[in-house]
């Protein structure tokens, strides 16, 4: 075969990998869509599907470094876009994906044993980065409340039913900052409309939904997603996300809880739903609040005391 075939033959060999990196980030992604966006699924199922793809290839990309790169250019692509911009100490990400593509591309340069040793490596780090790295980052990414005074804000409303938009000295008021686009924020309002609808009778306690300009949304859509899904809750908008980012928030959903006196308690619970890729923040009230203690919710995205 001559130079020309074999340039041929190895582009060829590189669109492939390209077009199956491109159905590996439709799978990944797709999956945490349709099952769960829980951030570690979407890594063990991008380092399975990475695996299997590689494995296949293996033999005709054979230490490739430029089919490699194209296999997890799409998936990585995608990552770096949806992903990093709210959680960027998750790139650890990209770098396993990338080292498991390239170990088993280029497996058979080395001994049986230092493949094996690889390979041990790889899954042990994996194991880690699931069961502790990416848990405790994405507390500390999406969780900056301090037990402290609650900064000043002013949110716009935008239902038609009155909606508390500041906080009132004496009342309690719960934000739950939520995106029309984010699956585990959805999945909660039924959640927060039953909290609210046993709490109708007290007064002092006030529930708003709060839209953000993040990812698109405006007011109108907000809106007329809160009229598509019924939601019985007051709405209102954090335009250019002034609030949250006064409440050091960072991501979906997120609940605020501010006391009678105007401080935010420290958080109480910081859980990942199976159905969640985000951690659910929940500072729940403690003797200051006076009428909040003990009931939880059978919910997997969030826990909330109150006294019905």
């Amino acid at each position: 075969m001559d130079s020309m075939s074999l340039f041929r033959a190895s582009w060829k060999m590189r669109l492939v990998a390209f077009g199956i990196g491109i159905l590996v980030a439709a799978a990944v992604f797709g999956i945490a869509l349709a099952v769960s966006d829980d951030l570690r699924l979407l890594y063990v199922s991008g380092a399975l599907l990475f695996a299997f793809a590689a494995f296949l290839l293996s033999a005709p990309a054979r230490e490739d470094l430029i089919a490699a790169a194209l296999l997890v250019f799409a998936s990585t692509f995608l990552f770096a876009f949806f992903v990093l911009p709210q959680t960027p100490s998750l790139w650890p990400t990209i770098l396993l994906w990338v080292a498991i593509v390239v170990w088993l591309l280029f497996r058979k340069r080395f001994a049986t044993i230092i493949t094996i040793a690889g390979a041990t490596i790889l899954i042990v780090v994996s194991a880690w980065y699931c069961a502790f790295y990416i848990p405790v980052q994405m507390q500390r990414t999406l969780t900056h409340l301090s037990n402290g005074a609650a900064p000043r804000f002013t949110l716009e409303p935008i239902s038609q039913s009155p909606v508390p938009t500041r906080f009132a000295p004496g009342k309690i008021l719960v934000l739950d900052f939520f995106a029309t686009w984010c699956s585990p924020c959805i999945a909660e309002l039924p959640e927060l409309e039953r909290v609210r609808a046993d709490l109708r009778i007290r007064r002092d306690i006030e529930f708003v939904l709060v839209g953000t300009s993040k990812g698109g949304d405006t007011p109108d859509r907000v809106r007329a997603f809160a009229q598509r899904k019924h939601i019985s809750l007051p709405v209102a908008f954090d335009p250019e996300q002034a609030t949250m980012r006064a409440f050091g928030l960072n991501g979906f959903p997120n609940l605020v809880v501010i006391d009678r006196t105007g401080h935010v308690p420290r958080p109480a619970s910081a859980a990942i739903s199976r159905s969640c890729c985000k951690v659910c923040n929940v500072a729940w009230q403690t003797s200051a609040a006076q009428g909040i203690s003990e009931r939880s919710f059978d919910s997997d995205f969030f826990y909330f005391t109150y006294d019905a």
